[in-house]
């Protein structure tokens, strides 16, 4: 049997390839199938409504850059970059030369690398913020007060 022949309940649950029955991982994004539980894995982002549309238009007119450009930007918007990407990897896995394909699944993984990069990068609250802040700031006044006087009362 070969891979593309491979029953639709051997397919790798996290990326969708189709698999020997006798693999032990998949060739594509490297799931150890002996290691994976359904309930730890993730639900599979779907297209909304306008994204469905947006790749239908794709299909109908493939080398149009601006459509992929739209597709990828509502992608980016409405959080389904992982639906834009498994699409993407389908086409390519039909046609291993696609260019218009393999550009714009680079052009996502740039686009979520870059969402990933900035969601890291968010300022953290201020330290004034914090409420231990301000307990250390009185408490450092109290002892600064209470060490003055005693001084003071030494003298």
């Amino acid at each position: 049997m070969t891979e593309a022949q491979a029953p639709a309940a051997l397919a790798c649950p996290k990326c969708g390839k189709p698999r020997l029955p006798e693999a032990q991982s998949c060739p594509r994004c490297g799931l150890v199938f002996a290691l994976w539980r359904e309930d730890n894995s993730v639900s599979v982002a779907n297209l909304d409504n306008r994204g469905t549309e947006l790749w239908q238009k794709i299909a109908g007119n493939w080398s149009d850059s601006g459509l992929h450009e739209e597709f990828l930007k509502h992608c980016l918007q409405t959080g389904t970059l992982a639906a834009a990407g498994r699409l993407y990897r389908e086409r390519l896995d039909q046609d291993p030369k696609d260019t218009v394909a393999a550009h714009m699944q680079s052009q996502l993984l740039a686009k979520a690398t870059l969402r990933l990069t900035v969601a890291k990068t968010q300022p953290r609250e201020p330290v004034t913020r914090n409420r231990w802040f301000w307990v250390i700031v009185l408490s450092a006044m109290a002892l600064g007060i209470a060490a003055g006087l005693f001084w003071r009362h030494l003298r």
